[in-house]
């Protein structure tokens, strides 16, 4: 059974998204993605959002996320293989720097630091992004706001 997830488009005021760079610690191959996780029991999506931005960059005061997409997904990182269903939500934020203030121990091993992309740069990028159209995605959502 797929396991809930959201994913957070954290979009600044000048529409950078904030993502993630981690290693993968069997592969050692390196890849970006959007802050999120999975969604606890009794959790509301909104909730989770909250939750997991606080966690994985400090944030505090998590502005309502607009619900944007959702996929069925499956990945293999650090030797696992996790069935994911993501519901995305686009959150407006002020531009901050991002310290994390609760990583799980997987999240510090494996997490080597946070970059706010621009959508172009997504998409002219050499490195792993994760979902890999990730900046078409997101230029084709901004263009709609």
């Amino acid at each position: 059974m797929a396991r809930l997830a959201v994913k957070l488009l954290l979009v600044d005021p000048d529409d950078r998204v904030l993502l993630i760079h981690a290693k993968d610690p069997q592969t050692q191959a390196e890849c970006w993605y959007p802050v999120g996780g999975g969604v606890e029991p009794g959790e509301s999506l909104q909730t989770a959002a909250a939750r997991e931005a606080y966690e994985e960059t400090g944030l505090v005061e998590l502005p309502g996320g607009t619900p944007v997409w959702s996929r069925d997904h499956t990945y293999e990182f650090d030797g696992r293989t996790l069935d994911v269903h993501e519901e995305w939500l686009l959150h407006r934020v002020d531009h901050f720097i991002p310290a994390p203030a609760d990583l799980t121990e997987y999240e510090t091993r494996t997490i080597l630091g946070f970059h706010w992309w621009r959508p172009a740069g997504l998409i002219t990028t050499t490195e792993t992004i994760y979902p890999p159209q990730l900046g078409h995605l997101l230029t084709d959502l901004l263009s709609l706001r």
